[in-house]
């Protein structure tokens, strides 16, 4: 033999195959190291938030002057998949969606160039667009609550140093404050001052804008030195701005800001209060603050560095004695559960494999095989790290997946080694090669044809082909892997073991499987491969059964997700319209009173008058009203799976009904549950939009819809994303009455407004680079004492008067005309038009059968509706169509990638559809499987099936090789066929039980996987079983018989 050639060199010689071992191991412990670690793939889809703020705007002022002119320039931005809209009062939120293959960088260019030309018409008070990227799942990270014995000032300052520090963070993109009240300096006007002394309100807020003014002057050169002229009065000093002339009456007496004003620094106005409630303790109310990253970031090391951080601020001297801190939520946390989860399933599934190896094989070639499944992965994550890639369970379940295909090369590997070192006694370095000169075409076309029936998974669209194409991915790396170290590390380094092993009789695994291909062979012969006609009609019979599994299969529902049991839960409740904060305050205590008793919850945060950052986890929701004062929300952190009986999401029913009893007799009351059930988004399943101009009659239409929803049973939480209309006093003015008064509509608007709200009007300076803070001019009112806002009582209503020009008042309701009517509380827009989206959620039924059952109504009440108003559905229904219409295709291509390279290797037509007739056969266990247990079809379970294509066409390209093989020798067809079947019966099954023993672990361990790993269990066991039989005689029908044997 040839030490120099290059077949010795790389299958015999040890050189080469160590450099190889040294390189992957080492490789993939540094890329497993170093890999950002994630629960799931941060998606990056091109999708950001435009919000645009108008204070004190109508919401229907902003929808025409703000949303409209932005929507004109958006909608024909290169790329755009979807642009929606919510116009609430005083802000425009526009939530803008690409196309999933667009990429980040070039499509935010293009819209923030476009914003700019849609914000050139706005009128001059509307504040500068903020354009904001989330992701597809933007909700905080890690979550803290502060709390304790501090002043409400002292309390406010450090939360607002905490924050700018924190979002001073690289890899932080917002930090969410939750019952925060800012500190700001208040100027709450006098109205009996105001009467008294005929200073209108409209002359405070102008001098205070006049007075607050820092601006330069140029420079003073005398000759001899060039001084720059500032004038600095700004105020940063509250008795500066006390002394404030205000007016000069006409005794000359001159009157100033803290006559006809109460001026101090304080707190603003309380929006919304938040509480945490640990282990069944009491509620502590505190300030929530969590932190979100941006896209791309590590999300265990950006906590890990804020954990650092919030531990370095207490050390600080700006942190207050007595101020204390807790974690509510930490994603590292449930990551690192769902890391050990999946690991531990995936050593589970070594381990099994191992076993099964010792059983079929030695235990140094079960030692060799076993060995080479850790290496292989740890040479694909190497390879997965240098090209970006984060570590997450997408990654995982890729190996998983290939798990039991690349234990077939190496078994197939082993075995060839085994026969030619103790059956043909052959020396080591020529059992080598004769192994690898036997086997490295058929593994080769086997791996080949495996990788091509998985890769079109890769070309899957959407969110959901991004959201799974992990899953190919490395399990196409694994396969090409695993047959390099097959032939060059395991061949080569088994000379370790296998060179001085001795065997002088058969193991009692090589005699059983002996005896059973014999008595295969036997029954072949005898019962199915006798004569044509036999072997046509076990052919014909296994194709009217791959037939009814089909019609099995179609009784079955499909859905795009399964539920997966996340830990934590988000619960809004939502009272009626005109609720006040005091009135949403009693209702939060009463539902957490009862949330806090349930022992299957950690923690329980109570968020009143906002919902809970988890309920808000989709770029839909971030559109609606999410901070009112008639809001709850509730978000609760699960136990552990091992200390709770069910998992997360089947508890909702029970909370569901015992909130429902705990709040009863609150009227006007709804509740709505966000469990984390896993997939590509947590946006309601079913949603049907309404679009149409006239939002009144598109609410009409939707209440309709809602309660048509609300009678099919399995449907919860119907509700739309426009909320209950609200009561508004509109005002109109007489203008007749202004003129005779010498008021003008503008002036006549901003006096009406001062004595209703607290709005901005400049900034109190303070040192240093602190953030200055804002004035707030308002108007105080007894009724509302230290609370800010307008007047409460009738009394005081009727006290608004309007100052004219020369002092003289006039009581308001003799220029105005009011009526009191409903309003949306915003107006929702849907690709530019008005639109109003019914959602709901589902529970023991699926999208399609509520869609089934909803069609012919919808479809009868639209040929009713006027012209311009129609129906579409989003959701989940929307995604699957777009993920199972290219998942079919991708299904057919790998169909037809897989026919050419057999074609190619094969030479014929023929065989090749012997190969792939094993398709059919898989299909019969899966659909079957699917129909016996009542498993919904699902998008995992696609995946599923388009990897079970390349397992089972694998073993029958090496049982058609082994069948050509004995063509080749001159064994007569039928006895090559049954002869072909019985060889290939040890490995075949072999390979099937180590697959199946592979994937159970996961199946049974997560919910969301259950279909997948099942698919190709069912699948295999058809396939495994039946193609014993089917394939020999497939191939005994479409080739010519030999009947003489070679003299």
């Amino acid at each position: 033999m040839n030490k120099e050639g290059l077949a010795y060199k790389l299958f015999v010689d040890k050189v080469i195959s160590t450099l190889l071992l040294a390189i992957l191991l080492v490789g993939g412990v540094l890329a497993y190291s170093g890999m950002l670690k994630e629960n799931y793939p941060d998606l990056e889809i091109p999708q950001a938030i435009i919000t645009v703020e108008w204070p004190g705007a109508a919401a229907e002022q902003v929808e025409k002057e703000v949303t409209k002119p932005l929507e004109d320039a958006l909608n024909g931005l290169q790329g755009l998949k979807k642009l929606q809209s919510g116009s609430q009062f005083s802000y425009a939120v526009i939530a803008v969606e690409f196309k999933s293959d667009e990429p980040m960088s070039e499509a935010m260019q293009r819209l923030r160039a476009k914003v700019d030309e849609g914000k050139a018409e706005f009128p001059s008070a509307v504040k500068t667009p903020l354009i904001e990227q989330v992701s597809v799942n933007d909700t905080p990270v890690i979550e803290f609550m502060l709390y304790g014995s501090l002043d409400d000032t002292g309390f406010s300052r450090v939360v607002k140093t905490i924050e700018k520090r924190l979002e001073a963070k690289p890899g932080v993109k917002k930090v969410d404050k939750g019952g925060y009240r800012e500190t700001v300096v208040h100027v709450r006007m006098l109205p009996d001052r105001l009467r008294s002394l005929k200073i209108s309100p409209s002359l405070v807020r102008q001098r205070i804008e006049e007075a607050n003014l820092d601006t330069s002057w140029g420079e003073y050169d005398n000759g001899n030195r060039i001084h720059r002229l500032y004038l600095a009065g700004r105020f940063d000093d509250i008795k500066t701005l006390q002394q404030l002339p205000v007016a000069r009456l006409s005794d000359n007496r001159l009157v100033r800001l803290e006559e006809v004003a109460l001026v101090y620094k304080g707190l603003d106005k309380v929006k919304s209060e938040t509480y945490f409630s640990e282990q069944g303790e009491a509620f502590t109310q505190g300030v929530s603050l969590g932190v979100k990253k941006r896209p791309g970031v590590d999300t265990i090391t950006l906590i890990n560095e804020v954990k650092t951080a919030m531990a370095d601020y207490q050390t600080q001297g700006y942190w207050p004695e007595g101020l204390k801190v807790q974690i509510i939520s930490d994603e590292s946390a449930l990551i690192d559960e769902s890391f050990a989860n999946v690991f531990g399933n995936i050593w589970q599934a070594m381990l099994a494999v191992f076993i099964i190896l010792m059983v079929l094989l030695t235990w140094r070639e079960a030692l060799i095989a076993g060995a080479a499944i850790p290496l292989t992965f740890l040479g694909a994550l190497m390879i997965l790290g240098l090209f970006g890639y984060t570590l997450n369970t997408m990654m995982i379940i890729g190996m998983v997946l290939a798990l039991g295909m690349l234990v077939d090369v190496f078994i197939l590997v082993m075995e060839g080694m085994h026969d030619n070192l103790h059956r043909k006694r052959l020396r080591f370095q020529d059992a080598a090669l004769a192994t690898v000169k036997t086997y490295a075409m058929p593994a080769f076309s086997g791996q080949l044809t495996t990788i091509l029936a998985m890769a079109p998974m890769m070309a899957i669209g959407g969110v959901d082909g991004k959201f799974i194409r992990l899953i190919p991915i490395t399990a196409v790396l694994c396969l090409v892997l695993s047959y390099l170290i097959a032939f060059l590390i395991c061949i080569p380094l088994s000379q370790y073991l296998l060179r001085d092993a001795k065997q002088t009789q058969m193991s009692q695994v090589d005699t059983l499987t002996q005896t059973a291909g014999q008595a295969l062979q036997r029954w072949l012969g005898r019962f199915a491969l006798g004569s044509r006609r036999q072997a046509g009609a076990w052919v014909a019979g296994s194709v009217l059964v791959w037939v009814i599994s089909i019609g099995l299969m179609s009784t079955l529902p499909s859905l795009l997700y399964p539920k997966g049991d996340g830990r934590n839960l988000a619960i809004t409740i939502e009272l009626g319209p005109n609720a006040t904060l005091a009135q949403s305050r009693l209702v939060a205590e009463r539902a957490g009173d009862y949330l806090a008793t349930k022992p299957y919850f950690e923690n329980v945060t109570m968020y009143v008058g906002k919902k809970s950052p988890r309920a808000i986890s989709s770029i839909s929701e971030q559109l609606l009203l999410n901070e009112n004062p008639n809001l709850v929300g509730f978000s609760a952190l699960f136990v552990p799976k091992h200390a709770r009986e069910q998992l997360a999401y089947e508890y909702v029913p029970e909370l569901r009904a015992g909130l429902n009893e705990a709040l009863a007799g609150v009227a006007g009351v709804t509740v709505l549950f966000t469990p984390e059930v896993g997939g590509s988004s947590n946006d309601d399943p079913v949603q049907i939009v309404l679009s149409g101009p006239d939002m009144a009659q598109l609410s009409a239409y939707a209440s309709e819809v809602q309660q048509l929803l609300a009678t099919i049973d399995g449907v919860t939480d119907v509700r739309n994303n426009l909320g209950a209309w609200q009561s508004q006093v509109r005002l109109t003015a007489d203008r007749e009455a202004l003129n005779f008064h010498g008021i003008t509509e503008q002036d006549f608007a901003s006096q009406l407004r001062l004595a209703t709200e607290a709005d901005e009007f400049g900034k109190f300076k303070l040192t240093g680079t602190e953030d200055d803070l804002k004035i707030r001019l308002s108007t105080y009112w007894e009724s509302r004492d230290e609370d800010i806002g307008g007047p409460k009582s009738h009394a005081e209503i009727n006290l608004i008067s309007l100052f004219t020009p020369s002092g003289e008042l006039v009581p308001g309701g003799n220029l105005v005309e009011y009526e009191i009517d409903a309003v949306p509380p915003l107006y929702t827009h849907a690709q530019t038009q008005r639109a109003i989206t019914i959602k709901a959620k589902v529970d023991g039924i699926t999208v399609g059968e509520v869609i089934s059952q909803l069609e012919p109504q919808l479809h009868t009440w639209e040929q009713n509706w006027p012209q311009g108003y129609y129906y579409s559905y989003a959701g989940e229904a929307e995604n699957a169509e777009e993920t199972y219409g290219s998942a079919g295709m991708v299904f057919v291509l790998a169909i037809m990638m897989v026919f050419a390279v057999l074609t190619l290797a094969l030479g014929s037509f023929k065989q090749p559809l012997v190969v792939l007739f094993t398709i059919p056969l898989a299909l019969i266990g899966t659909f079957t499987g699917f129909w016996m247990f009542q498993i919904p079809f699902s998008f995992p379970a696609m995946i599923g099936l388009i990897a079970l294509v390349g397992i089972v066409v694998n073993n029958a390209i090496v049982m058609l090789d082994t069948i050509n093989g004995h063509i080749k020798a001159g064994v007569v067809l039928r006895e090559a066929c049954a002869r072909g079947a019985a060889d290939r019966l040890r490995p075949i099954i072999g390979t099937s039980i180590t697959t199946i023993v592979g994937l159970v672990p996961l199946g049974l361990s997560d919910p969301t996987w259950f279909p997948l790993c099942f698919a190709i269990i069912f699948g295999l066991l058809a396939s495994t079983l039946v193609a014993m039989i089917v394939i020999p005689a497939m191939y005994m029908l479409v080739s010519r018989p030999v009947t003489e044997k070679p003299a």
